[in-house]
């Protein structure tokens, strides 16, 4: 199969145009998280700000998918995923307010999903010195929004000794579009590690691990209180005003765990992956799963 920078750019924004015309349920609006008391990081509503955007930049962040060996310098990978990611549906910052949600499908009788459906397009070109490059196109499904990222990977050891893991570090970076209320940047880094077995010479298994750290950068758009149009005045400072934001949370200050265990079979050039993932986040004091399918092609 050959897929050029052209084939790989009318996917992308055939996702994106699928993500505008299928929005809906799962869009935020951070109304539904209170107004928080300006310049105060231990208000309730900016902390509950600070829960739902680790939770969902760790639901988003790329994923691996994928074990720690490379695929050599004339290797490409082409692939669809489907992931379902967690979410704490039963917490005040997922389900909002009395008639102020922050899922808007909740205001037409949806209730909170237990949760995320994330299709994703997952694209990796193989490059010298046991390197490789990597794209992400996820889109959270119901929505406008949809998460781009970058992926890098290292290969330290390859298996070239019969019963030693390959090893490799592997660094991602993601960008949110599609939200008026919330701009979200993730950062992973990760070590890997896979041992491939072969069976009768035909399929090949390949057990991998890994663990990872998340950092999730969050800035909140300009926040209406009032759904009408209001005088110049009533804005910009005023701790009375209809427009709010929250404050910025750094990357650097909010991250989470991640350990990661997966198994691909191969055969031929195709390819069929799971993978789980347990993000552990402390700011939360939560544990959350999410579980991936991949089917691909590897030649």
């Amino acid at each position: 199969m050959q897929f050029g920078i052209k084939h790989i750019l009318v996917l992308v924004m055939a996702m994106a145009t699928a993500s505008t015309s299928l929005a809906g349920s799962y869009d935020i609006s951070l109304r539904g998280l209170g107004r928080p008391a300006p310049g105060n990081l231990n208000d309730a509503a900016f902390l509950r700000f600070q829960k739902l955007g680790n939770e969902l930049g760790i639901s988003l962040a790329p994923r691996p998918l994928a074990p720690a060996e490379t695929l050599g310098v004339s290797g490409f990978e082409f692939a669809f995923v489907t992931i379902h990611a967690d979410i704490s549906e039963e917490e005040n910052y997922w389900r909002g307010q009395p008639g102020s949600p922050v899922l808007r499908g909740v205001a037409d009788g949806n209730g909170v999903p237990g949760g995320l459906w994330i299709p994703t397009l997952h694209i990796r070109k193989g490059l010298p010195m046991s390197t490789e490059l990597g794209i992400t196109a996820s889109y959270l499904a119901f929505s406008e929004m949809f998460l781009l990222g970058v992926e890098t990977k290292i290969g330290i050891h390859e298996s070239y000794y019969r019963w030693v893991p390959s090893l490799a570090l592997r660094g991602a970076v993601g960008t949110l579009f599609g939200s008026a209320d919330i701009k979200l940047t993730t950062i992973e880094t990760d070590i890997l590690a896979s041992l491939p077995i072969g069976i009768d010479g035909i399929v090949q298994l390949t057990p991998y691990l890994g663990y990872g750290m998340v950092f999730v950068d969050v800035i909140s758009g300009i926040i209406d209180e009032t759904p009408y149009d209001v005088q110049a005045a009533d804005q910009n400072g005023r701790s009375d005003g209809s427009l709010y934001v929250f404050e910025r949370l750094n990357w650097h200050e909010n991250r989470s765990h991640r350990v990661i265990m997966g198994l691909r079979a191969n055969y031929a050039f195709f390819e069929l992956t799971y993978e789980i993932d347990i993000g552990i986040v402390p700011l939360a004091d939560k544990t959350l799963q999410s579980h991936s399918i991949k089917i691909g092609f590897d030649t």
